[in-house]
This record gives C-alpha cells, structure tokens and sequence, in this order.
C-alpha cells in the first residue's frame, strides 16, 4: 500500500511542471468557458492563487484558485468550487471541450490572448441581456 502511494505521489509530482506550462500561459491571458447553454464565463488567473471571473449573468466575483490532479479549480464569491480538466500542454488560441462523466458537453475552454477587461465583459453581457430584454418586451 505504501509502495502504490509513494508511486502515486511521483507521478503526480512527474505531471506537475506540465500543468505548470498551462497554468503560466493562464496567468498571462485569460481563460474562456463557453457553456452548453449559451453563457460565457471569462476568468483572470493570478499570482498566489488569487483569481477574479465574470459569470455569464455578467457578474464580477474574485476567488482563488488550485490544482486537484489534472484539474484546475477554482471558487468566487463563495460559490462551491468548480473545477475542469487542465491539459498539460496548452497554449494561446487552444480550445478543448470538457464532457460530463456521461459524454455530455458542459464547457468548451479557451484561452484567449491577452488580460480581458473583466469589467468591460460585465457591461457587455449586462447590455446584452437588457437587449433580449427590450426585445421580447417588444414581441408581446
């Protein structure tokens, strides 16, 4: 049993530096999750595991965020975590989709170049929503 666990902890420790590369391209751009039901979630990774997302209500939230394995996860604004598969090797521009145990597509990661404005994606979703609003308000 000891012997599985120290094998365990090297191979995690093996994978580690790789999910570093990905996560030293995440400080300096910025994560994009596409949902399955049409929301974006737009997240800022930083230094010393400090983190600021916008939701797809266009809500602004800071948290934290830390590897588990293979998985990046984080917490905003007290929410319950969430957390995604991480590639090891990914870069600007990459997309991957992450699956439900069941096949099922829930997010389609990006990440984009650049630190986003998060506070210029708020406003943008915010209007966006006040549109659709007016618009349905129109067709009745």
């Amino acid at each position: 049993m000891r012997g599985a666990a120290v094998a365990l902890g090297l191979s995690l420790f093996a994978v580690a530096p790789a999910v570093a590369d990905t996560i030293d391209v995440l400080k300096a751009n910025t994560l994009v999750l596409h949902h399955a039901d049409g929301k974006v979630f737009t997240l800022l990774v930083k230094e010393d595991a400090d983190m600021e997302q916008v939701n797809g209500a266009g809500m602004w939230a800071a948290g934290f965020w830390g590897l588990n394995g293979q998985d990046f996860c984080w917490t905003a604004r007290g929410e319950s975590a969430a957390c995604i598969p991480l590639p090891a090797d990914k870069t600007v521009g990459d997309r991957w989709e992450i699956r439900n145990p069941l096949g099922k597509l829930i997010w389609t990661a990006e990440i984009q170049e650049g630190r986003a404005d998060l506070k210029a994606v708020a406003a943008q979703i915010k209007a966006a929503k006040s549109a659709a609003k007016a618009g349905a308000e129109g067709h009745e």
